[in-house]
């Protein structure tokens, strides 16, 4: 009975983890820790690789305007500059040339006329557009409607070039991982390195093409020229290539590779059909294979090429070239991109040299291949199930060195298959999250059942207390130090509110709105903790957080204004997602409080007592008055910076008679958006015309915001205060400030 009660735990063990495990593959936060954690360790542990034999970079460097007596700004360039490094270009037989800079604006006629003729001369030309988003207003306020429209280069220059594509980028949270193929949000559009892979492979196995279509789609085949230069001169590549590719993806895998070997291809031939085989049946994004730190790709400047002095005939023939800005070129107006191979601030690759990677994965074949789901869920399954077998069969000692030495094989392994086939196997899922959960699950086993018990109550209590105060009750002499245990601290107190709560309440079957509320707090309560803050208390929608230690240290301020700009942008996403809408405002203020146990023998709980944190709780609900979403004290923002804030006013809270200092907290600096300075400043100066009890002036000062920021709720409140008219009493030899016990402040806004 024993070995059998062992046995259907260790099973059931190994199918939790298991599920865990596969549970997570299929997540995004699975997905972010496997990119951050194990794509980024393959590609260290690989290293740099040889860069592609078939793409070059011609860059726009800050060499290249001394060399030629140019502009510093390429932007004020004469495009015969361009024009000549075309034709220069074009003597090495180059097989494609791709601008990743956007002709948007005429220039001089004859200097376009003379790029436009360059170009269309020799049908090998690709440009750059880009893809502009519309953003327009629903009925529902919650929601709106986009759109993304294209935004061509020039006619004259459009029309001579084989075609234009945008090089979009899925966002990203630190390095760039992907690209996308196609964009479906635009209908489907091929972007800037899937244009430049299928017209290299066009302009490079055109007649091999041929006789495949003629093998899977005779009529498409009938309707080509029997050459490529009749299809370009006509500027028809880009609206055949989508009908080529449909063509192969009505194919299987089979009976492609099948009509490949029949045909007998070249064997560089056959490398770029199933390159583009595999992209008309991939996803629509796919993940870069970089090749190495900024620069490994071959790359020369612009005024070598141009001088066309001491260069390999072979560099150029048959190949791609980017043309494009680099990173060091005007680096306020461009931006760099990080990669797993960045090492510092001054890393960051060129936008040219990302569009370059990306082409080159798709000619070479070589992008990295992430294991299919499917495979990846029953991977996290056996991986669970070896594990706890392992452990269930053999002692401890050697249960933990052949886990260890299955790890390390495992992660020798994904290496191995990384760098021969650039096949990513996952590593974060089994390596760190089930291997030390089966570890974990098997020493429980080892330990004696009270030392069991004494963990789960611990980790039972955990969900309710910090970590840190479970174990100091659990040690105290007896039950009679309870009352006294606590402690003097100073911090932060943040004070949430749900808008629309009680609404709900009244709506809602307690059932949904206890899995609503489990939601909404399943959002806020990680960001808390990922900022270093506890969770004091809750109380149906609203939250008590805080950031607290015996000494003052700004860290907390930090952390708490951090995960209070998370915890905005997190609801906003929360809100778009479900049906039930929970707008929530915050409030912090920093200052003293005794945390520890409140109550009596019968009954404590651990949470702040302190002036703090019923400042806090004002200050939260005063959003409501003022429109905003996160107000801070004074004391909160002294000493901070990194953040944009503006002052908002003295406030003299309900049931206080000493005026606050109020700021709202907008975004950190390095992300703001360019709209909120000037109203900042605008509002600045009012609130000082107010404050100097020139009231006229102030209402005129905020009513002229509104005009040009119509809805800022601080501005509706001031001018809703000022035509109320302001107490008379007021004291004029101290800035004004609001009171909101005094009725004249009840207002709606």
């Amino acid at each position: 009975m024993n070995v059998y009660k062992k046995t259907s735990t260790a099973v059931i063990s190994a199918l939790l983890i298991g599920l865990l495990g596969a549970l997570l593959s299929a997540t995004m936060p699975g997905l972010y820790f496997e990119e951050e954690w194990g794509l980024s360790w393959l590609f260290k542990a690989r290293g740099e690789i040889a860069p592609p034999r078939d793409v070059v970079i011609v860059t726009l460097d800050k060499s290249s305007p001394e060399q030629l007596h140019l502009p510093e700004n390429p932007e004020k360039w004469p495009r015969s500059v361009y024009a000549r490094l075309i034709e220069t270009l074009n003597r090495y037989d180059p097989a494609v040339i791709a601008f990743n800079i956007y002709f948007g604006e005429e220039r001089e006629p004859s200097s376009d006329a003379k790029l436009a003729k360059a170009i269309a001369a020799g049908n090998n030309v690709i440009l750059s557009n880009y893809l502009k988003q519309y953003t327009f207003p629903s009925a529902d306020p919650a929601k709106t409607f986009t759109y993304e429209k294209v935004i061509d280069p020039i006619p004259v220059l459009a029309h001579a070039a084989l075609g234009a594509a945008p090089f979009p980028l899925p966002k990203t949270v630190t390095t760039v991982k992907r690209f996308w193929t196609f964009k479906q949000s635009a209908g489907g559009l091929s972007t800037f390195p899937v244009a430049v892979f299928e017209c290299f492979a066009l302009k490079r196995a055109y007649a091999e093409i041929l006789r495949l279509l003629h093998q899977i789609d005779p009529a498409l085949q009938a309707t080509l020229p029997p050459t490529f230069d009749p299809l370009a001169a006509k500027s028809s590549v880009f609206e055949v290539v989508p009908q080529i590719r449909q063509a192969f993806a009505a194919q299987s895998l089979t009976q492609f590779n099948e009509l490949l070997r029949a045909a007998n291809y070249p064997q560089e031939t056959l490398r770029l059909l199933q390159s583009w085989f595999a992209l008309a049946k991939g996803a629509d994004n796919r993940y870069f294979n970089h090749y190495g730190k900024a620069g490994t790709i071959t790359t020369l400047p612009f005024h070598q090429v141009l001088e066309d002095k001491r260069l390999n005939p072979d560099l150029f023939r048959h190949k791609v070239i980017l043309i494009g800005y680099s990173e060091s070129l005007e680096p306020e107006k461009l931006q760099g991109f990080y990669t797993d191979f960045s090492g510092g601030v001054s890393a960051t690759v060129s936008p040219t040299e990302i569009v370059a990677t990306a082409a080159a994965n798709l000619i070479d074949g070589s992008g990295i291949r992430p294991l299919p789901l499917q495979t990846q869920c029953v991977l996290a399954l056996f991986w669970s199930f070896l594990l706890i077998g392992v452990c269930r069969l053999c002692s401890y000692p050697l249960a933990t060195v052949l886990v260890i030495l299955l790890t390390a094989g495992y992660a020798t392994f994904a290496y191995f298959r990384f760098t021969v086939d650039h096949l990513w196997l996952p590593l974060f899922v089994p390596l760190l999250l089930q291997t030390p959960a089966v570890a974990v699950v098997m020493i429980f086993s080892y330990l004696q059942k009270n030392k069991q018990d004494q963990q789960n109550l611990h980790k039972t209590l955990s969900y309710y207390l910090p970590n840190n105060v479970v174990s100091a009750i659990a040690n105290q002499a007896g039950l009679e130090a309870m009352p006294h245990y606590g402690e003097l601290v100073h911090g932060v107190c943040m004070a949430t509110d749900a808008g629309r709560y009680t609404t709900l309440s009244e709506t809602l079957d307690p059932l949904p709105l206890n899995a609503l509320l489990n939601q909404y707090y399943g959002v806020m309560f990680p960001l808390v903790k990922h900022h270093h803050g506890i969770i004091s208390d809750v109380i149906g929608d609203a939250m008590l957080a805080l950031w607290a230690t015996p000494s003052e240290e700004i860290q907390h301020k930090i952390n708490a204004c951090h995960a209070a700009l998370e915890i905005k942008t997190a609801i906003d996403h929360f809100n778009r997602s479900q049906p039930h809408q929970l707008p929530t405002r915050l409030g912090l203020h920093f200052g003293e409080m005794h945390l520890g146990n409140v109550g009596a023998m019968q009954h404590f709980e651990y949470r702040a007592v302190g002036d703090i944190v019923n400042t806090a709780a004002r200050i939260e609900g005063l959003n409501k008055l003022l429109g905003t979403q996160i107000l801070v004290s004074s004391s909160v923002i002294e000493g901070l910076s990194g953040f944009f804030i503006r002052k908002v006013g003295a406030f003299v809270l309900k049931g206080k008679t000493q005026p606050v200092e109020l700021f709202e907290l907008i975004a950190p600096t390095d992300q703001l958006d360019p709209a909120w300075p000037p109203l900042a400043a605008a509002f600045t100066d009012a609130l000082k015309l107010f404050q100097s009890h020139r009231w006229t002036e102030a209402l005129n000062a905020f009513l002229d915001i509104n005009r040009q920021h119509p809805g800022d709720g601080p501005t509706l409140f001031y001018i809703q205060y000022l035509r109320q008219r302001p107490p008379e009493t007021a004291l004029l030899d101290q800035p004004a400030r609001i009171e909101l016990g005094n009725p004249i402040n009840q207002l709606h806004l």
